[in-house]
């Protein structure tokens, strides 16, 4: 748990254990991965862990009773900031609760964060001295990050010189791009990134270590969706000519990508208007989950 220090007992190391979290998929439970390699945006998540509590020793550290407690499982998507818990699960005469939750997949993106906690349900019947007495009070608690999306994710990443290219040789990114609507998409779209841009090189191979090489790649996600979904609007009479285009399609991830941005704006607009397209580009692109989010 944190090394913050509360106003209250808490348990010991190795009082409680955290069990792996498992994740379903094609009705097998398999060890949940650090990264989820091909999640696809609104596809839902089931995920389940195990946690174990000495009831002995737990009541010895922090003066409460085990039925005091429960545990609550918590989740929280990095570009779309939305937090949401599930209902708290008690823990059985043994020390055993287990959590089964599912994630919308409409309100994840990004990194996904896990968070388990060991939270007081009920006051204790004679309060004490350091002992918690605030319902949702904290005992004990892990957190466990998980990778939904990044730039290799969403498109297939490149990286050469551009001065060897008809590509500008100080641009930092160029995005390959087809308007053939039934090609596939991961084969005809790729990002290029400029070997002269050391700093963006460094934040893409290594995803994102710091605060800086987090922001570089926050903008570059931004500004590659809100180049997808302004090709998209480009795009728009031809994407509604077909309702079933291939998965995984030029045409279908376009269309997918403006059903999503709930844009109705017209394109090319006028030199007048651009500015304000572009304002609303930028909005949409937001809130989705792409790029750089409020603080």
């Amino acid at each position: 748990m944190p090394a913050d220090v509360r106003p209250y007992l808490v348990p010991h190391s190795g009082t409680v254990v955290w069990e792996p979290w498992s994740l379903l998929e094609s009705s097998t439970w398999s060890p949940l991965p650090e990264e989820i390699d091909g999640w696809d945006p609104g596809t839902d998540l089931r995920v389940a862990r195990r946690v174990r509590v000495d009831p002995d020793r737990f009541e010895r550290e922090t003066g409460l009773e085990l039925a005091d407690v429960a545990l609550v499982i918590s989740w929280t998507s990095s570009t779309t900031h939305m937090t949401e818990a599930s209902p708290p699960v008690r823990f059985d005469a043994s020390g055993l609760a287990a959590a089964d939750v599912e994630l919308v997949g409409d309100r994840l993106s990004g990194v996904l964060t896990l968070r388990s906690t060991i939270s007081l349900v009920r006051p204790p019947v004679a309060p004490a001295v350091a002992v918690a007495s605030i319902p949702g009070s904290v005992l004990a608690e892990h957190a466990q990050p998980v990778v939904l999306e990044n730039l290799s994710s969403m498109f297939p990443v490149h990286e050469l010189d551009f001065a060897h290219t008809r590509l500008s040789p100080t641009a930092s990114w160029h995005l390959e791009t087809s308007t053939d609507l039934t090609a596939p998409f991961y084969g005809t779209f790729r990002v290029l990134i400029n070997k002269r841009d050391g700093e963006l090189s460094a934040a893409v191979a290594r995803g994102g270590k710091d605060k800086r090489q987090q922001a570089l790649l926050d903008e570059l996600q931004g500004s590659l969706s809100a180049l997808l979904l302004e090709l998209a609007l480009h795009l728009r009479d031809e994407l509604a000519e077909r309702k079933d285009w291939p998965v995984d399609s030029v045409g279908d991830v376009l269309t997918r990508t403006l059903t999503a941005s709930l844009l109705s704006v017209v394109v090319p607009p006028s030199p007048a208007e651009l500015a304000t397209l572009r304002t609303q580009i930028s909005g949409a692109v937001r809130k989705l989950g792409r790029g750089r989010t409020f603080q």
